[in-house]
């Protein structure tokens, strides 16, 4: 299956500056992209509406973090937002999953319910929500048909959450899409854990990840993570990601088997 292929708008951000949207735009035309991921910092939120009409890409999600103090940045997101459905929530109140972030999502999820939007809780390493067993267990607390899942495949990796089975199988009834990337565990790596790379790099195997996917049924948008630290030419990266994604397509397309593994042999 052809997923829909996007990419987080990191990457556009490098150490020396932000590329401009039109430039974000047209590189994911040229490399073969469908959409884009928008980080809620981004200056070009309310140019979302725009995105589709101009350059037929879509914006898939707009990436959120709340910490305490973002209530009201937070909020206002929620109830501005225009021209996407999808908010990808990262939690960050404390060390685990707290009341602040219990009564953050019920402050949003009636915005949502309201404006036609969705959550997708993001796990993410070193915050407080970083595992996917803790997404699961608040959308099973709520219980909203608006609160869903993202799977990051590096932060599952970074986590070392390991059981890939298990906990695809736990996320599967709220699964909303799927984030992936090259990565080595590295000190070198963000937060000190796992670099982010290319989908041609690292020593994560995204081949067996989408093979997992595959044989659930999983049909939705595919989103790649982009960061400074991946350096080199934005461009190039890029499309190292769209021929590595597309060939790991045609390769479980011709050979679903082989993404199948057994036991490590030591």
């Amino acid at each position: 299956m052809k997923h829909p292929l996007h990419h987080m708008d990191f990457i556009f951000q490098t150490a020396i500056g932000t590329y401009p949207l039109a430039a974000q735009c047209e590189m994911l035309v040229e490399t073969g992209y469908q959409g884009l991921t928008m980080s809620a910092w981004s200056k070009d939120l309310k140019s979302i509406p725009l995105i589709k009409p101009k350059w037929g890409l879509d914006v898939g999600a707009v990436y959120l973090i709340y910490r305490e103090g973002l209530e009201s940045f937070v909020t206002n997101i929620f109830e501005t937002i225009e021209g996407c459905t999808t908010i990808e929530l990262a939690l960050h109140s404390g060390d685990e999953v707290t009341d602040l972030d219990r009564r953050t999502l019920e402050r949003l999820l009636p915005i949502c319910e309201r404006r036609g939007l969705e959550i997708a809780l993001y796990p993410h390493a070193r915050y407080g929500m970083q595992t996917t067993s803790q997404a699961v267990a608040l959308c099973e607390e709520f219980k909203h048909s608006r609160l869903n899942i993202v799977f990051n495949g590096y932060h599952w990796y970074a986590n070392q959450e390991k059981a890939l089975e298990q906990r695809l199988d736990a996320v599967w009834p709220w699964l909303k899409q799927v984030n992936i990337a090259g990565s080595r565990r590295s000190p070198l790596g963000w937060g000190g854990l796992a670099t982010i790379e290319p989908l041609d790099e690292g020593e994560m195997d995204n081949f067996v990840l989408m093979g997992s996917l595959e044989r659930r049924g999983f049909d939705g948008r595919v989103g790649v993570l982009g960061w400074e630290s991946m350096g080199g030419d934005v461009y190039g990266n890029l499309r190292r990601s769209m021929n590595a994604f597309r060939s790991m397509e045609q390769r479980l397309a011709a050979h679903p088997e082989w993404a199948v593994l057994t036991e490590l042999p030591y």
